[in-house]
């Protein structure tokens, strides 16, 4: 079960994340509505400041305009960390990274403890730039203290870039420590409801990667009994079965996740980009079912 993180968001339209079951964080902020004003603006340039913002939102997210009229906007007030995020965001969303960075650069220097974390969650997710999300994640918590981005915690997001950079040892160190993390902050709820299933996931694939595979194995089964059938972890307890003897046992239990492909990481960055170790994905023919 998603736990609601309380973030203290003026600003906030950037994706979010809603897995299942169902998320328990507060409404979403509707952007031109929560327009506020900073520093001291003349009656008339806020007035056209909300109004920029609200002709920015009433365009396409990707489009010209949208752009154009957060242009317009951050002439009043060049300063506003959000503004430069929201220029950044869509062109991560269209994978046009290069383009997205200097804004994103832009919101962390004009407000380093809203958009540190957001920027090395985007480095993660979306840009696949390991290094520079683990120093920006370290750097934001060192400065602000450990703390949550889009749903998880910033030890969640470190432990998937040292996966994808083949450090396994410490992408499992820092699960773990998201996985204590979170058991701390929810102490009534039981493990499996307490730490999300996606960092059970992501630390069963940590002892896979390292022959692990009992391990690996009970981190999956944590993983599905606050995912049920998810599809991505039935795969690898299946192959982490018939990688440790039980063989016939685990390919049924293959079998059964592609019976269940449907339940795939759902993460609502998914309709972007694809996972770290997501099997189950839109651009994977192997896992479609065949036509005659």
């Amino acid at each position: 079960m998603i736990k609601k993180v309380v973030f203290t968001l003026l600003f906030m339209v950037a994706c979010k994340d809603v897995k299942p079951p169902e998320s328990k964080r507060g409404p979403e902020i509707n952007a031109p509505e929560a327009v506020t004003v900073k520093g001291k603006l003349t009656t008339s340039d806020s007035l056209r400041l909300r109004e920029y913002v609200v002709r920015a939102y009433a365009a396409p997210l990707h489009s010209r305009e949208h752009q154009a009229y957060l242009d317009s906007a951050l002439l009043i007030t060049p300063t506003d960390g959000w503004l430069w995020q929201q220029k950044a965001m869509p062109l991560y969303k269209t994978r046009k990274y290069q383009l997205g960075k200097p804004f994103l650069a832009k919101a962390v220097e004009h407000d380093a403890g809203k958009w540190l974390e957001y920027s090395g969650f985007i480095k993660c997710i979306f840009s696949k730039e390991y290094q520079e999300s683990i120093d920006e994640l370290m750097e934001a918590t060192e400065r602000f203290g450990d703390g949550y981005v889009m749903d998880h915690t910033y030890n969640f997001y470190i432990g998937l870039d040292y996966l994808q950079l083949n450090e396994f040892e410490k992408a499992k160190e820092y699960l773990i420590r998201s996985k204590e993390q979170q058991l701390k902050d929810f102490p009534n709820d039981p493990p499996e409801e307490a730490c999300h299933y996606l960092d059970w996931f992501y630390l069963g694939i940590a002892d896979f990667e390292m022959g692990n595979y009992q391990e690996a194995i009970q981190s999956f089964d944590r993983s599905l009994m606050g995912y049920g059938n998810f599809g991505d972890a039935l795969y690898f307890k299946g192959r982490s079965m018939s990688k440790s003897g039980d063989t016939e046992q685990g390919k049924w239990v293959e079998q059964k996740a592609f019976e269940y492909s449907d339940n795939t990481i759902n993460e609502d960055n998914a309709i972007y980009e694809i996972y770290p170790y997501q099997v189950f994905h839109r651009l994977n023919q192997n896992v479609r079912p065949k036509t005659p």
